[in-house]
């Protein structure tokens, strides 16, 4: 099974195209990285999975069934969602912004207990910050909440959107350690937008390169790094100069 298949999907904004036939195939339990310059519909690409935008042309199936708007909630549950700077509740504590959805879907006091001391130990978060408020936490802690909050309901697909992009080298090599360890742990469907391709390639099993809308190409590190594509061999010797 594919968990997310998009069929000749494009996506116009006040009459320019973002994405032009995009197809794609993404393995189930494996990290995708999709991976671009600026601009070239990268995040568009997540916000259609979660439905927060409309395909223009074309057709998207999630967990094999076409995307029903009337019923986004219902897929949203089943998708985490993390983005660059977190996005974390400024009133709530760490253990009520993790916890957050949960509670909502009147999860039992036990589960919740036991599903957030499980994550808080797989990135590496102390007991003792659960009373702590997001201003009072480093960028990478607050990194690591947002994970641990998108990840609360065990969802069955993780998107990242440029998660770790505002972060500085050392703690970024953690949180992907971090990450990788909880993929070992409970392994899902990840896809990750990123314009660094040295992350892609420590962290994806599967790569796309995109540029202007337009899929490149899409293959393994290796796959990548050895492609005739002039525009894949561009960026890979642009990143890696």
């Amino acid at each position: 099974m594919y968990p997310v298949v998009f069929e000749n999907v494009s996506k116009l904004y006040e009459g320019k195209e973002i994405l032009h036939e995009i197809n794609l195939q993404i393995d189930e339990n494996k990290i995708t990285a999709i991976i671009g310059r600026s601009g070239s519909g990268k995040s568009t690409i997540l916000k259609l999975i979660n439905g927060l935008v409309v395909q223009s042309h074309g057709k998207i199936d999630i967990f094999e069934e076409k995307i029903e708007y009337d019923k986004i909630i219902e897929t949203r549950l089943k998708i985490g969602y993390s983005v660059q700077g977190t996005a974390l509740f400024p009133h709530m504590n760490v253990y009520d912004n993790i916890t957050l959805l949960a509670r909502l879907n009147n999860w039992s006091k036990n589960d919740i207990e036991e599903r957030v001391t499980k994550l808080m130990s797989l990135v590496n978060l102390p007991t003792d910050f659960r009373k702590k408020y997001p201003h009072e936490l480093s960028g990478g802690e607050q990194q690591r909440v947002g994970i641990c909050r998108a990840m609360m309901l065990n969802p069955k697909i993780f998107l990242l959107d440029e998660a770790f992009g505002a972060l500085d080298p050392t703690t970024k090599s953690e949180i992907h350690s971090e990450l990788l360890k909880i993929q070992m742990t409970e392994p899902r469907t990840i896809l990750l937008v990123t314009h660094d391709l040295y992350e892609a390639f420590k962290l994806a099993d599967k790569i796309i390169i995109l540029e202007k809308g337009i899929i490149q190409q899409t293959g393994t590190k290796d796959e990548i790094q050895n492609s005739s594509n002039e525009f894949v061999k561009y960026f890979v010797k642009a990143q890696f100069k």
